[in-house]
């Protein structure tokens, strides 16, 4: 009985000790939150980095035809993310593989990653990515990502990219 009651008090005295360091993982991730954008906004946004486009003579595998990530500044520490993957007419899922925002003490120190999100996709040709996020002033930011692209479970096309920089 003595031995039942010691595993049993171990294996509490273990959770209380993991718990609290999960909550705290939590509070220091920030959760980006959905942002309504028109049109103009969105297209304000992704003006300040290179839309991709992919003509059909110069497709490696003929799923992504365009493609675009890029930041923008709201307030004093909102950052706003808007991105696009458009498939082909033939692509059954397109999205994001993984978007990472990172961040820089400055222009000197490398960058780190601030916060990932993963598999973010539509079972459609196309997604539109549009996010906002409170981040913490004294950095400069951008956002990584992949693209993704699938026709079928053999084709399936991923291109990287980067966004533009900004200071907060």
């Amino acid at each position: 009985m003595k031995r039942i009651f010691l595993s049993v008090f171990s294996v509490i005295m273990v959770m209380f000790t993991l718990v609290p360091t999960a909550f705290a993982e939590n509070e220091q991730k920030p959760e980006w939150q959905d942002l309504i954008l028109t049109q103009e906004e969105f297209n304000a946004i992704l003006a300040n980095n290179t839309i991709h486009t992919v003509d059909e003579e110069n497709r490696a595998t003929g799923l992504i035809s365009l493609y675009a990530i890029a930041i923008s500044k709201s307030g004093t520490n909102t950052l706003n993310i808007a991105g696009v993957t458009t498939g082909t007419a033939d692509v059954v899922k397109a999205g994001f593989k993984e978007v990472i925002v990172q961040r820089r003490v400055n222009s000197s120190s490398a960058w780190t990653d601030y916060i990932t999100y993963k598999d973010l996709y539509w079972d459609t040709g196309s997604y539109v990515l549009t996010k906002s996020i409170t981040v913490p002033t004294g950095y400069q930011y951008r956002v990584t990502c992949i693209h993704y692209a699938k026709k079928n479970i053999f084709s399936v096309q991923k291109i990287d990219n980067v966004s533009n920089v900004l200071t907060f």
